[in-house]
């Protein structure tokens, strides 16, 4: 499936010379249901005027089916989703997208028993047409089939027509019938994309610089109000948010971004919590806030999310497991863990017994007690969080780690792009100090099972933790070609200065640069960062040998320490 960012997708839009007036603009060819029942297509009408629908069909190539009316009529409003259901979803009683589609979308069928001589294809791409009454092929796009069950594929701009960079797998378990795809950027969005502070692990007293990055991800241009709060306690009403700073962004056009810094001194050794938060008056209030911890020690994140489970079998129980991935003992009696809704509602949190978590050891949290049907070693501790609190979507959700103190530890906006998406395969993290919210810091797991609860994951590269030396790449070589095996190349690092920023570039052997993976970032002693294979463009690096080379700057931005390594990246396909 073609993926596209979102300056390519504005580009798109703004460069785009045709328009579509009725369109193809979502395909589930491989439902979670009854495949006789649940396949749908869904057309949209982009044009400024209403379009009578009768006499016009759609075709996957091997056969030709009418548009029929069921309640609503055939007349296609401008801006209207227009939602084509086969005839058994109502003959056979299916319920699948009851409650899912939207009062507004026109709702049709089709005149034969199926889609084509014998619906969709799952395993075989096909040709999807739309047909005018005068016998014009006015839309087409032939669909791919590594989508997983359930996910269709949608258009991302309704308006840019048919080409495959233009069409995305849904981020969305069922699809969106009748309704906006879940992969076109809303309309208008500006977000909280990066928060830091500078310098790290400040002694108390210290004068620091918060900075925070606000960018327009949406398709429209946009303003809103930037507010930097200090939160005193686990509550996150206004009582308990102390305001430092206020800003207007201004007129922000598509993929403007601005960086907004505040001058604040750190009182005392403890941990501090910062947000920054936005007015949620856009389309994607979700990412409105940014939290971090701010202390003498900096961020924590030695404990971490490690796997999740999300979309488990039928009657058997959601779980997350937590891993120690430090080198030091972690006591969790009062820590804290909850989804997204958690974060302005800690009543949601989920709190955890006193429980010591060595080096290394892992810990699970889970929905009920089918969890125990799982391969879970008996040394792992297991809690049961009460109904409630947790749910992890399976259309992608936060999970949020919180201290005794209320200090955000660790958090995972996990998407089911991440992974395959098949039910009962979790998603599991391969690098435990590398970013959490990398995508390619997450794929599904490979054992036999569908996961690894409470053991190493079968998507961990050895050794697991921290480097010993300057610079070490694991594994080497590494092979990005999608099998599951040594598709990622993790570099760690072990720095003398804990407040350095880090240089890190990859070059191919006649000295050219491929790829820059980390440009003057605050680093820390130790961490870890990931190279997928690609280059800066996002297209794949050739097999050969590169050399990764690390450079560590201190306060003056004077050279503290270098060091380059080869590797070499060897695609088996």
């Amino acid at each position: 499936m073609s993926k596209i960012t979102i300056g390519a997708l504005l580009i798109l839009l703004t460069f785009s010379g045709v328009a579509f007036a009725m369109t193809l603009n979502e395909i589930m060819f491989n439902p979670s249901g009854d495949e006789d029942t649940d396949e749908f297509i869904e057309l949209f009408n982009d044009g400024t005027t209403s379009v009578d629908l009768f006499g016009w069909r759609v075709s996957d190539g091997t056969g030709t089916d009418s548009i029929v009316a069921i309640e609503q009529g055939l007349i296609a409003r401008p801006g209207q989703y227009i939602l084509i259901l086969d005839p058994d979803y109502f003959d056979d009683g299916s319920t699948a997208y009851d409650g899912r589609v939207p009062p507004e979308a026109l709702v049709v069928t089709i005149h034969n028993g199926t889609f084509g001589d014998r619906g969709l294809n799952n395993t075989t791409a096909e040709i999807v047409s739309l047909i005018s009454q005068g016998g014009a092929t006015v839309s087409a796009y032939t669909y791919t089939t590594d989508n997983g069950q359930g996910i269709s594929e949608e258009k991302i701009l309704s308006s840019d027509g048919d080409a495959g960079a233009n069409w995305a797998n849904a981020l969305v378990v069922g699809g969106t019938p009748g309704g906006r795809n879940s992969v076109t950027p809303p309309s208008r969005n500006l977000a909280v994309v990066g928060m830091s502070y500078l310098p790290q692990n400040p002694p108390p007293g210290s004068h620091l610089t918060i900075m925070v990055r606000i960018a327009n991800t949406g398709l429209e241009s946009s303003r809103d109000s930037l507010r930097l709060y200090e939160q005193w306690n686990e509550e996150s009403s206004g009582e308990s948010l102390i305001l430092l700073q206020a800003w207007e962004t201004g007129l922000m056009s598509p993929c403007d971004s601005l960086t907004f810094q505040h001058g604040w001194v750190l009182p005392d050794v403890s941990a501090h919590t910062i947000l920054a938060m936005l007015s949620h008056t856009d389309d994607r209030p979700a990412d409105d806030e940014w939290m971090i911890s701010v202390s003498t020690n900096g961020v924590m994140g030695w404990v971490v999310i490690n796997e999740i489970m999300y979309q488990p079998e039928p009657q058997r129980s959601e779980w997350i497991e937590l891993v120690n991935a430090g080198s030091v003992s972690w006591n969790l009696d009062g820590w804290q863990i909850g989804d997204g809704t958690s974060l302005v509602n800690p009543s949601q949190r989920f709190t955890l017994p006193s429980i010591m978590l060595l080096p290394s050891e892992y810990a699970l949290v889970a929905s009920d007690s089918t969890v125990f049907f799982e391969n879970v070693p008996s040394s792992v501790p297991v809690m049961i969080w009460p109904t409630g609190t947790l749910t992890l979507n399976n259309a992608g959700d936060s999970l949020v780690l919180f201290d005794a103190h209320g200090q955000l530890v660790d958090r995972v906006d996990y998407r089911p792009s991440w992974g395959d998406a098949d039910a009962g395969v979790s998603l599991e993290r391969i690098a435990p100090l590398a970013e959490s919210n990398h995508p390619s810091n997450w794929a599904s797991s490979l054992d036999s099972t569908g996961s690894t609860p409470g053991w190493l994951n079968s998507r961990t590269m050895p050794p697991n933790g921290a480097a010993s030396q300057l610079m070490e790449l694991q594994p080497n070589p590494f092979s990005p070609d999608g099998d599951g095996r040594d598709d990622i190349l993790i570099v760690r690092y072990r720095l003398e200065q804990a407040d350095s920023r880090l240089d890190l570039k990859i070059y191919d052997v006649r000295g050219r640069l491929v790829r820059t993976l980390a440009a003057q970032t605050p680093a820390g002693l130790t961490g870890e960062v990931l190279w997928d294979g690609c280059d800066d463009r996002g297209r794949w690096a050739p097999s050969g040998l590169y050399v990764v080379y690390l450079e560590a700057l201190g306060k003056s931005g004077s050279r503290i320490q270098t060091a380059r390594r080869p590797v070499a990246l060897a695609r088996r396909s």
